[in-house]
Order: C-alpha cells, then sequence, then structure tokens
C-alpha cells in the first residue's frame, strides 16, 4: 500500500490503505504542533504498540526467520517530500522488546518507478532473501506511464538491499494499469513453483487478487485471479497474505470500500475456492492493512492504529501510527480469531488497586462485582486516573434491554461526554465513537466491528491500554482505536437502557 503523507496532490494515493484515511495537507501540517517523538515522563515507551524514535509505521510486512519476526514496514516521516514510504525494519522474538534496524530500501528518485515504496512481501530462496515491494509514481499518469509496478530486490543479510530494476513488471492487458500492488510470495510446493499475489483491478469486473507463477523468482507468467467468496463489491482486495493454520489455507486481504477492514477466506488447497465464513474480520477500520508473521508454532497478525489530525479526537484519522499486534485463535466451530498476545498477557501481570470515586445512577458494588441498573438512565462507576500502560481484565453479562454498555475514558464532570468503546447488544457489535452518548442511537459508529452477541450469557473480556492506544478483546474478536482524552484521566464502565452485570473486574499493569 501507498498512502502519501503531507502532499495534497499526492493525497490518497494508496496501496493499501484505501481511502479512508487521509494524509495530512501541508496547511493541516504547518498548523500542528510537532508529534512526539520519544516517551516523555507522563509517557510509556512504545512498547505494546510499537512505533520508531521518528516517524510512523504505516503497512508492516512480517518475515519469519531465525526465532525472531523481521517487522518490514512502511515508514510515514510526512515531511512532505516527493517520494516516501522507504522500508524500514524492526525486529522482535517476543512481541514486547523490538530492535530497530533502521531503513531496508530507500524509495527512488522523481524520474524512477519507486518514488514512492509500497507493501509487498519477503521470501528466502538458498541463501538469497528477495524482497517483492510496489513501486508508485503518483507523476506518471500524467506522463501517460502506470503508475504503480511490481519491483524486487534482493540481499543475503536482510540489511543490505540491491534492487534488481530488471525484474520491475507491470499490469498485463486485461488489467488496470494504475491500481496494481502488494505483491505476496510464496512457494506452492505441490506445484513446485512459486506464486506471487497481488492487489489488481479487471478491468470492467472490479477488484481481484491476481496470481503470477514464477520458476526462477524473476520472470513472472500471469495465471487465471483467485476465486474469492463475497468479493465481488470490493474496489480492491489489498495486502493479501497466505498461510496455513488448522489444516487449512488463509488468506487474508484488506478492504477499505465495504467495512473498511481486514478480512478473511478459507480454502482446502491453494487453488481455492476461497470461502466466506459468517465473521470474516478481525477487527475494525483503525486495524488496518494486517499481515502474518509466526514465532514457533503460534500465528500473529500485524496492523497499524492510526493516528488523527491534529492529534485530536475529533479530527479525521490520518495514515500510518502505532503497530498492533494480534495473536491468533481458533474460537467457536474452529472459526478464526484473535486474542491478546501471550508475552503481553503475562508482562501486565502487577495486580493494581481499583477502587471507584463515584457512582452514577443504580450503580451497586459488591466485592469485584458490579451491578449497573440503566433502565432509568444512565449508570455507572467512575475509576481514578487510567495508568499509561495497563490491562483490565472481566465478565460482562447484559440484559435483553440494555441499549449499550461499556468502557468510557477521559471523564470530566459529564460522564454522557466521554470517549467510549461500547457493547450494542441489538446490533451484534462493538464501538467505539467520540459522540455523546444520546446521540449514539443515530450515529454511524467511528470505528465497529460485528459480534454475535446473547442477553444472559458471560463474556469474558480485556482491554489493553498504552498510552492513547486501546484494544478491547471480547469472544473472538478485538476493536483498536486510539483515544487521545484517555491517558491519565478518570475512566469507567457504565450501562444504559437495561442492566449490565460487571464480575471479576481486576486492573492490572507492567510487573517488576
Amino acid at each position: 500500500m501507498v498512502a502519501a503523507a503531507g502532499l495534497a496532490t499526492a493525497a490518497l494515493v494508496s496501496s493499501c490503505s484505501g481511502n479512508e484515511f487521509e494524509a495530512a495537507t501541508p496547511s493541516i501540517a504547518e498548523t500542528a504542533e510537532p508529534a512526539a517523538t520519544t516517551a516523555t515522563a507522563d509517557e510509556a515507551k512504545d512498547r505494546l504498540f510499537w512505533k520508531p524514535p521518528e516517524g510512523w509505521v504505516g503497512d508492516v510486512m512480517p518475515f519469519s526467520d531465525n526465532g525472531q519476526i523481521h517487522l518490514f514496514y512502511l515508514q510515514d516521516w510526512r515531511d512532505g517530500a516527493p517520494g516516501f514510504h522507504p522500508w524500514h525494519m524492526a525486529a522482535t522474538a517476543n512481541l514486547t522488546d523490538y530492535s530497530y534496524a533502521g531503513e531496508s530500501i530507500p524509495f527512488g528518485e522523481e524520474h524512477e518507478q519507486d518514488l514512492a515504496l509500497g507493501t509487498g512481501s519477503v521470501i528466502k530462496a538458498g541463501d538469497t532473501y528477495h524482497a517483492y515491494y510496489t513501486g508508485h509514481n503518483w507523476r506518471f499518469p500524467q506522463e501517460g506511464k502506470p503508475k504503480e509496478a511490481v519491483m524486487h530486490a534482493v540481499s543475503k543479510d536482510l540489511k543490505s538491499w540491491t534492487k534488481a530494476e530488471e525484474d520491475a513488471f507491470y499490469a498485463p492487458d486485461g488489467y488496470e494499469k494504475d491500481d496494481f500492488r502488494d505483491p505476496f510470495v510464496l512457494f506452492n510446493e505441490e506445484k513446485g513453483e512459486y506464486w506471487m499475489l497481488l492487489s489488481a483491478r479487471k478491468e470492467g469486473t472490479g477488484g481481484v487478487i491476481a496470481l503470477f507463477a514464477s520458476k526462477d523468482l524473476s520472470k513472472w507468467e500471469a495465471r487465471e485471479p483467485l476465486s474469492v467468496e463475497a468479493s465481488s463489491s470490493f474496489f480492491m482486495l489489498e495486502c493479501p497474505d497466505v498461510f496455513q493454520m488448522n489444516g487449512k489455507w488463509v488468506l487474508v486481504f484488506s478492504e477499505f470500500s465495504d467495512k473498511k477492514s481486514t478480512h478473511y477466506r478459507i480454502s482446502d488447497t491453494l487453488d481455492g475456492p476461497w470461502t466466506k465464513p459468517e465473521q470474516d474480520v478481525f477487527d475494525g477500520r483503525a486495524f488496518y492493512a494486517a499481515k502474518s508473521g509466526a514465532l514457533g508454532e503460534r500465528r500473529f497478525l500485524f496492523g497499524w492504529v492510526p493516528t488523527r489530525q491534529l492529534e485530536k479526537d475529533y479530527m479525521k484519522w490520518d495514515w500510518a501510527g502505532n503497530m498492533v499486534a494480534h495473536q491468533m485463535a481458533l474460537g467457536k466451530d474452529g472459526a478464526l480469531g484473535v486474542k491478546v498476545p501471550d508475552e503481553i498477557d503475562r508482562l501486565l501481570s502487577k495486580s493494581a488497586e481499583l477502587r471507584a470515586t463515584r457512582q452514577l445512577g443504580g450503580a451497586t458494588e459488591n466485592g469485584d462485582t458490579w451491578e449497573l441498573d440503566g433502565t432509568a438512565g444512565t449508570s455507572g462507576m467512575i475509576f481514578a486516573k487510567m495508568p499509561q500502560t495497563a490491562k483490565i481484565t472481566g465478565t460482562v453479562r447484559f440484559d435483553g434491554k440494555v441499549a449499550y454498555s461499556g468502557l468510557v475514558v477521559g471523564v470530566g464532570d459529564d460522564p454522557e461526554k466521554a470517549y467510549g468503546i461500547q457493547i450494542e447488544p441489538a446490533k451484534d457489535r462493538i464501538r467505539y465513537d467520540a459522540a455523546n452518548g444520546d446521540l449514539l442511537p443515530s450515529t454511524e459508529p467511528d470505528v465497529q466491528v460485528p459480534i454475535d452477541l446473547e442477553p444472559d450469557a458471560d463474556y469474558p473480556f480485556t482491554i489493553i491500554i498504552e498510552n492513547d492506544v486501546a484494544v478491547f478483546y471480547i469472544g473472538e474478536s478485538a476493536l483498536t482505536t486510539r483515544i487521545y482524552k484517555m491517558p491519565g484521566q478518570a475512566w469507567g464502565w457504565y450501562s444504559r437502557g437495561g442492566k449490565t452485570t460487571l464480575s471479576k473486574l481486576k486492573l492490572f499493569v507492567p510487573g517488576a
């Protein structure tokens, strides 16, 4: 994926970000206060949701090798330069400690195809590493040339890369020339050849995952696109990724014209067809362009949570932000889901005091259980300021009359004007909003994730907090968001329209 940062003329040129995240124009960049690049005395180090010392994380391209996940990604400088999004790299063996290696593959000159770099993938063959990436020059269409091409670079050590410019190739006949990106390469053992999946658009039909094959990782032959169920209305199927899990092949891709989410399909073979599960998303629009990497037998999804313009909760989302990782898990009936990574769960192990400072409406406490009766209005409890890094766990149960119930953060004198992640049982979804509670029924959610919800059932949940990033895990789903008003402010839980029971409510911070 590619998305320009700081360029009005290049805004929304995208490869895996689509047009839902907006790049900052020069006027906004000039008026915004500089973003903090290192942790202040009041900030936690970006350990759970990593970002580089300067700049932001765009699309992540994991590559597992020698007990580590090497996380290549699009570096977003937001400096207004004509070229943008060089590949940078960080590595981790535990998802809580990252080593930053800086730039891996630079962008090219203004006359070259890769004036901007886009999403791709890395594969090892013999003693050589091969990186395939999108070369994007947003000026080329004005010169009658394709905007995007697939490009190739090689390395012996994952650090120093040499571009193989002679291997670049463009969309063949029958495909749109300017939407041809996000190469993902794997070895098809059954057929004895390398496969490359590409985000593309068939002329006259719409978004497809194009397929190319090669014997030598240099010359590629076009094959028929993958058969992906329930994708005909998608403008693009971006950032494809394929892996095996639980005896099935899994295809992951991102899409910005429907749920603005990362979707998945499953198949018994690489040949497909790729069928849609009942629940085909893991998270919402604020966890985008997710691709997978493995540590041993465990697999993780890596995406990014965007920032907002001017670092204000009511402003538009920007492109790029902090890296977020979910550990993949098997849910009900073998369906795929996500959970808190084991290492992050263990790190947040020190119990912290959880004492309510205020109660609202019909709220009663009995040990670690709260009864919130919102029949006559809003009911809830408010706690002291949110730690910079924290884990909140508990179990929630609600009756059939609850309109919404959930976490509220950034609480001032009027909790209804705070920000929150709500469970909305009647619509089978969780949502994040920066809207007044009275407006929620008539407001389209800022971020939403579908989930099957039944009244009078227990739902364990976990919330992971670091600085202004929050991830709410419930069932086999997650909702990731960024809330600038959250750090150091009061927080709580509330219910409206019915009765909510919170049990086993606990707060944890990092252990020693």
